[in-house]
């Protein structure tokens, strides 16, 4: 399956560029949804580069597969998601910003600006490195856009617009999980469970998949991660 997001890169390296981030083919009813909704909780902030994925998901051996990104006010103020544009336009890529740091969530300048994924993952790197948990983690996102708060699009926006359940864009990440399962990846759900399994249902019976107890604290460690977290351990040898 082909990068849809190569086609939104050449959009936005053409002049005149209209400062839409979404894929154009996904855009009517990215729009529409935003039109219905009519609330900034759930509004699918179309102005940010997209976080589809972060990491090395054609290789790590630990994937992480969450909602989808998040938006504060408060970051998007002091300017955060217009200094790290370029290097999400490199990730979607799949281009590595930062070598060493391939999940650059932990990468030094970056988590001082966004700490979140330092305090979920300080139970690796306390026993590991930043560095080495940085090229073996990656996550994927349900969704790839950033809201405050996710609500699903309603089936009928989908049929309406000649989608089926899902967007290309999600269906690109849909893909990038199965790849890591063919690769016998260790897969960590950690939001919304049922609906991964319902876009991806081979992961039912995917033997080295595994789910946080928490759903409200997604931290990576063993309390939360009893099985699977000596796996993950291996893995950053």
């Amino acid at each position: 399956m082909k990068n849809p997001w190569k086609i939104l890169i050449d959009e936005i390296n053409e002049e005149g560029f209209n400062g839409n981030y979404v894929l154009k083919e996904e855009q009517a009813i990215i729009e529409r949804f935003n039109k219905k909704i009519n609330n900034d909780l759930y509004k699918i902030h179309t102005q940010i580069m997209p976080a589809p994925f972060m990491g090395d998901v054609i290789k790590a051996p630990i994937v992480i597969l969450m909602l989808n990104p998040g938006y504060t006010k408060e970051e998007d103020k002091v300017g955060y998601y217009s200094k790290y544009k370029d290097w999400w336009k490199n990730e979607v890529q799949h281009i590595q910003t930062k070598y060493n740091f391939p999940f650059f969530a932990l990468e030094e300048e970056y988590s001082k600006s966004s700490p979140y994924w330092v305090t979920k993952l300080k139970p690796l790197t306390l026993i590991s490195t930043n560095e080495k948990v940085a090229k073996n983690i990656c996550n994927i996102q349900f969704f790839p856009y950033h809201t405050e708060k996710y609500r699903n699009i309603h089936k009928n926006l989908f049929m309406e617009e000649g989608f089926d359940n899902y967007l290309p864009s999600q269906k690109y990440n849909f893909q990038l999980v199965k790849n890591a399962m063919a690769r016998n990846a260790i897969i960590i759900i950690t939001r919304s469970k049922k609906m991964w399994l319902k876009a991806i249902p081979e992961l039912a019976n995917y033997e080295n998949s595994y789910s946080t107890n928490s759903y409200l604290n997604t931290i990576i460690s063993e309390k939360n991660l009893p099985i699977a977290f000596p796996k993950i351990l291996e893995k950053l040898q």
